[in-house]
């Protein structure tokens, strides 16, 4: 008898030990999703050229940055980001945007929908065209979108009342959309 009771003991012992290392377990990973606030990594770390979907599941993401590859040199295996999903939409509480170097030809209107967000760095995507939508993130304080080519603004860009600094080296805006730039924007520091 005395025998049995030391095994039950033991048995029940081991069954509440499992169920504290299960507590535990599920109550660290509950910890790890509430800090989970900032994604940093590379295409060449992805080793692919999307964002994975795991990304937008990170609900109290706020800082995403994915950096791209310097593809100019026919480089195998070379990754670049070519547009931004719309599940962004998901990632409420996000307030800063880096996909520098990748190859995003548009912005999507989900941006929009992400009412904390005050840093949008588009910096280096040559290929970036369709931006009108970036006029429409009313919360954009700093925009960077050096080296991408671009020709002229929306014609609203002047509906960032918030927006603070705007950085446009490497495009080939003239000096009359330049101009016209500066004049919508009379409050924010502009680079060309």
């Amino acid at each position: 008898m005395t025998t049995l009771k030391f095994i039950s003991s033991i048995f029940i012992l081991t069954l509440i030990g499992i169920s504290r290392s299960y507590s535990l377990a599920n109550h660290v990973y509950v910890m790890k999703a509430s800090i989970d606030t900032a994604y940093n990594i590379s295409t060449k770390q992805l080793k692919g050229d999307r964002i994975p979907d795991s990304v937008f599941w990170m609900i109290n993401l706020r800082h995403l940055s994915v950096t791209g590859m310097d593809c100019d040199n026919g480089k195998p295996n070379c990754w670049m980001i070519k547009e931004i999903p719309k599940e962004i939409k998901n990632l409420r509480k996000l307030k800063t945007l880096r996909l520098t170097l990748n190859a995003i030809s548009a912005i999507p209107n989900e941006l929009a929908e992400l009412k904390s967000l005050n840093l949008v760095d588009l910096t280096d995507n040559g290929g970036l065209t369709n931006i009108d939508n970036i006029a429409k993130i009313q919360s954009l304080e700093y925009l960077y979108l050096y080296g991408c080519g671009l020709t002229k603004l929306p014609g609203n860009i002047g509906s960032l009342k918030k927006l603070k600094e705007l950085g446009l080296v490497g495009n080939n805006l003239d000096k009359a959309e330049q101009a016209r730039i500066r004049k919508a924007l009379p409050n924010c520091n502009v680079k060309f």
